[in-house]
């Protein structure tokens, strides 16, 4: 009993003495080395932090060769877009992504009824354009563009610096004060339960919070869900879904608040929320009439007055805290309502091209975008230090020590004592 009392003891003062040690530095490790961009309040946006940024090269080329049949083809493709406090089309937004077009082509056959940089009620820009193809002819479009990314948090907002809706602003209009598909704010159960997860006396953004922390302990991920979205009600009672459905509902108790919110889709360049991309690296994703490599994803940006929009993922919440935050792996195509596709009267979550007034498979496709990382500005990981090392050798070693001499007494007493 008296050789494990002094393991006991040398192990619960020593080692966690050893431990507790290492554990700062490796704490520390993680701790940003320079002062975040605290934002200052402008044009309505105020409270979110710049922790790291990443700038990217981005190149679009899609390709179309029509192979039989009708060649008549309908074209949309969504840019993307300038998210920007002093955007006139992302207003109350902070820079979630800052986006610069360089080029914008379309060649082959000249195609007609061309509209370049329309724009939708939801400030969602698109390049929209009609061709009528013979067999073997092609239609090209390419876009380049420099997107830097930023890495968002939205931290301590005290109540007194939430200013009081507006309801009559059209923010209201577009994302809160009506039922629409896929947002059944007007579900009673939808509504009994929003109720029952928030309290009367939060602020927009603690209702957000529990709001949020409530989606991603509900339903539960299916990465198997069809390729239709099913909408809030149907998540809620079926009791699980993908991002689309994870961001719906959040939306949709959201807007039962009061709180206007919205679903931001687009792609990710991985689905590894750990991800630190180098200066040099380069992602390239294809998508065809038969198969997509892209890893489309769909989150939530919520509207609080004089914070402006805050976005948070309750999908990756699951995992991580990604409530107020966002990153720099994210590009975003679309935001709003479904991607409409006229006239076929098609909706999609997110703005791949939709090709040909029939449904024929009578063409080759080919949607491709490549990504390269030009400059990455992330928080430095330090080494960790060498003299941690040698002090837990040593507190380890001291303890193996003291266990070898504690046997070595005990072996002496027991020969003494026969």
């Amino acid at each position: 009993m008296k050789k494990k009392s002094i393991f006991i003891v040398l192990y619960v003062l020593i080692f966690p003495l050893v431990n507790s040690i290492g554990i700062s530095f490796l704490t520390s490790n993680n701790i940003k080395t320079t002062s975040p961009r605290l934002s200052t309040t402008i044009n309505g946006v105020s409270n979110y932090n710049i922790i790291q940024n990443v700038s990217y090269e981005v190149v679009v080329n899609f390709t179309l060769t029509h192979k039989s049949g009708d060649g008549r083809y309908y074209f949309k493709f969504t840019r993307l877009n300038n998210r920007m406090p002093n955007s006139p089309l992302t207003p109350y937004c902070p820079p979630y992504q800052e986006s610069i077009l360089n080029l914008n082509s379309i060649t082959g056959n000249i195609p007609s009824q061309t509209i370049i940089g329309q724009i939708d009620r939801f400030n969602n820009t698109y390049d929209t354009f009609n061709a009528s193809l013979s067999v073997d002819e092609r239609v090209t479009f390419y876009q380049t563009y420099d997107i830097t990314l930023n890495a968002i948090t939205f931290e301590d907002i005290d109540n007194s610096e939430i200013g009081v809706y507006d309801t009559s602003d059209e923010i209201f209009a577009l994302y809160c004060n009506y039922s629409e598909p896929y947002y059944e704010i007007n579900s009673s159960a939808l509504i009994s339960q929003s109720n029952s997860i928030v309290s009367p006396g939060d602020n927009p953004v603690e209702k957000a919070k529990k709001i949020c922390d409530w989606v991603s302990n509900y339903l539960t991920y299916n990465e198997e869900m069809p390729s239709q979205e099913i909408g809030a009600l149907e998540a809620y009672t079926q009791k699980q879904g993908d991002c689309s459905e994870f961001s719906s509902l959040m939306i949709t108790l959201l807007r039962i608040q009061g709180i206007p919110a919205r679903k931001v889709s687009g792609f990710l360049i991985t689905n590894n929320p750990s991800t630190k991309p180098k200066v040099g690296n380069i992602w390239e994703f294809n998508a065809n009439q038969i198969s997509s490599t892209l890893l489309g994803h769909a989150w939530v940006e919520f509207y609080v007055q004089n914070i402006g929009w805050i976005a948070c993922d309750p999908t990756w919440n699951q995992k991580l805290d990604y409530f107020g935050r966002t990153d720099f792996l994210r590009f975003s195509l679309n935001v709003g309502a479904n991607f409409y596709f006229p006239p076929l009267g098609i909706f999609s979550e997110f703005g791949n091209p939709i090709y040909g007034w029939n449904t024929g498979n009578n063409f080759d496709s080919n949607y491709n975008i490549q990504i390269r990382v030009v400059e990455a500005n992330l928080i430095p990981v330090k080494p960790f230090p060498i003299f941690v090392v040698i002090f837990i050798v040593i507190g380890l070693s001291v303890i193996i020590l003291a266990i070898i001499l504690s046997l070595r007494k005990g072996s002496k007493k027991e020969i003494i004592s026969y």
